[in-house]
């Protein structure tokens, strides 16, 4: 059974011709022709087209720019003000998350961030852990 393609000749020339110009984002591509950066990406590359350079570049430079801050970012706080990265209810040390306490990800106030590993985030978000809620 073959796959269907994902684009027409029609839509790849099109998709082509907006992915040169650096003012369109790929989310934009995305929305556009509905179709995720993977498949953009490995079409790109499958016409012979150079991708674009991403690293390195910062905010709207970056044609991965949503305009907001880095999912990162909280994390990073949060670290700095507890300074430790390890779950703040059984140590845990490779891998760690960070729970907003209002479920706001927005509010990157070291008050409201705790550093949870991945078993404790879950159980905090289904109410389980009402210390940290």
């Amino acid at each position: 059974m073959s796959r269907k393609p994902k684009l027409t000749k029609k839509q790849v020339v099109k998709l082509v011709s907006l992915y040169k110009n650096p003012k369109m984002s790929m989310e934009k591509l995305c929305k556009f022709f509905q179709i995720s950066d993977d498949t953009i990406t490995r079409t790109i590359k499958r016409e012979g087209i150079t991708a674009r350079k991403t690293a390195g570049f910062c905010d709207k430079e970056n044609s991965n720019w949503k305009g907001g801050l880095s999912r990162h970012y909280a994390k990073n706080v949060a670290m700095r003000h507890f300074k430790k990265n390890n779950c703040a209810i059984c140590g845990y040390k490779i891998s760690v998350d960070v729970h907003h306490r209002d479920n706001n990800n927005r509010n990157n106030k070291p008050d409201n961030l705790v550093l949870l590993c991945p078993n404790h985030h879950r159980e905090a978000h289904l109410g389980l852990l009402k210390s940290h809620k």
